[in-house]
């Protein structure tokens, strides 16, 4: 086991400093109820002085060429890949889920900043005409300042996926991490510092004051926000205030969608995972499971016995497979749409057993549950519930399934399991999703955007043009050669050679 230090710091202008305030709040790992560490929370001021040491550093980073930008962000991965268990712990003690699932997301933030390295010299501008008389240029400039508020679910994974572009294209950051799960970030950042300029990475962990100030911040100048979409609506408008653009990765309301041609076992294993992997806290979980009606019987058949398996548990026993709910908010809000479902006519067709060790009777659990006999009226169709409860429902054919699949506010991600390639191309066509699984976990791989249609957010992340551009603005450049002189006289009709 790690040995965790019990009290954290906020991290400003390249080492740890004390809160401006004397807000401090235990970071309490969700299997046991028990306290892990105390960190301080960051105030508006705090705000402050991290954005205003961003700025300063601002200047040096952004004139750093992309060869060296790549060399430091390469010197980041290897420092986190370095601390690789130590942050997994972190992660684990803090958010609850198994720490093979911990050890997933700091590999993928491993890679995510050696991806990033590697795409520093690879976006660029254009030469739009180089002619004897005239040189027509695109150009990308970094924004400035990014803020960047991150949710509890992924902390490793969201820290270096905002983070590492953020730096690949020239930017300084100010991060607020969840106050549920704030050492990670913090850890993972502290391992940044003397690789960076001062001031280019700063953490002020904290709740709604300090997020708040930095999503109003005049001297922001972009915002990323991964969160609930309701969330993301007031930061989005108050982005607005100061004529900022933000970037905004919001809920789900994802559905898989199992054909009658499908292979019924590796569709059985892919909605397993799919549903129930970090508890179901994901906004890229399926929640809501679409069977043919021909094979529904067949389906749950294999599947309901394989859900009643799954071993629920604390993070660091090696056997677990799902863990906990991050907190009593959270596990309140899922029972209640379990609750509700029930109330209006689902029946729970498989759950999974809470652990009933003593020393984990302070967890908040909800096993993987299953329900059928939902109508797509019903909340649990339509609502997200962020958590490890899947709705299945069946179809009659192509038609009723994509009605089904997009009859919700969210478009993040969809599932397809076909045998038909040609049934899967169209249906993903008409899926109202930025993200469609073929015969796969409906969530994509580094590489392809991430992002959603309609309430699920706005921007992309975790690719390269698409993300990339999210985080520089565009400026036109055109250079005169001639000696020719200019006269408000001008007829650009007269010019016609045509």
């Amino acid at each position: 086991m790690v040995d965790i230090r019990p009290d954290w710091q906020l991290l400003i202008d390249g080492g740890k400093k004390d809160s401006d305030g004397d807000g401090q709040r235990a970071v309490v790992n969700p299997a046991t109820g028990e306290e892990v560490a105390t960190v301080q929370e960051g105030t508006a001021a705090d705000v402050d002085h991290a954005v205003e040491a961003a700025r300063n550093a601002f200047e040096e980073w952004s004139d750093t060429s992309s060869e060296e930008r790549a060399r430091r962000l390469y010197a980041i991965a290897d420092r986190i890949d370095d601390h690789f268990d130590e942050l997994a712990e972190i992660a684990t003690l803090e958010n609850g889920k198994p720490k093979n699932q911990s050890g997933n997301d700091v590999f993928t933030a491993v890679e995510t900043f050696r991806y990033y390295a590697g795409a520093t010299d690879k976006f660029y501008g254009d030469v739009v005409e180089n002619s004897k008389d005239e040189l027509k240029l695109k150009v990308f400039e970094p924004y400035g300042v990014v803020g960047v508020v991150i949710p509890w679910n992924w902390p490793p994974m969201h820290t270096a996926d905002f983070i590492s572009v953020a730096l690949a294209t020239g930017n300084t950051v100010v991060l607020k991490p969840a106050p549920q799960t704030p050492m990670s970030s913090i850890r993972m950042v502290e391992l940044m510092l003397d690789v960076l300029p001062d001031g280019a990475v700063n953490v002020v962990p904290g709740g709604v004051e300090p997020g708040v100030a930095l999503t109003n911040h005049e001297d922001v100048d972009m915002v990323a926000f991964t969160g609930h979409d309701v969330t993301g609506e007031a930061v989005m408008k108050s982005a607005a205030e100061n004529i900022n653009p933000v970037m905004l990765e919001l809920g789900g309301k994802n559905a898989a969608i199992v054909f009658d041609d499908a292979d019924l076992e590796k569709a059985v294993s892919g909605a397993i995972l799919n549903a129930f992997y970090n508890s179901g806290q994901s906004c890229a979980s399926i929640e809501r499971l679409l069977l043919h009606e021909d094979i529904f019987d067949d389906f749950l058949a294999a599947f309901l016995p394989a859900i009643e398996e799954l071993n629920v548990g604390e993070g660091m026993d090696p056997n677990s497979q799902v863990g906990p709910i991050i907190d009593e908010a959270q596990y309140d809000k899922i029972q209640s749409a379990i609750d509700g479902a029930v109330d209006g006519g689902a029946e729970i067709a498989a759950k999974a057993e809470s652990p009933t060790d003593e020393h984990l009777a302070g967890g908040h659990w909800v096993p993987p549950t299953v329900l059928t006999n939902v109508d797509p009226s019903m909340p649990i169709m339509n609502e997200e519930v962020f958590g490890p409860v899947l709705s299945v429902t069946s179809f009659r054919n192509d038609d009723d399934a994509v009605e089904i699949a997009n009859d919700v506010e969210y478009g993040l991600t969809g599932g397809i399991w076909t045998s038909n390639l040609e049934r899967a191309h169209r249906v993903a066509a008409r899926l109202e999703t930025g993200m469609v699984g073929v015969n796969r976990p409906s969530f994509v791989s580094l590489g392809l955007p991430f992002g959603g249609y309609k309430r699920s957010g706005i921007g992309r992340k975790r690719d390269l043009t698409e993300t990339m551009r999210e985080y520089v603005r565009v400026k036109s450049i055109q250079i005169d050669h001639t000696d020719a002189r200019y006269s408000l006289d001008l007829d650009l009709a007269e010019q016609r050679t045509y």
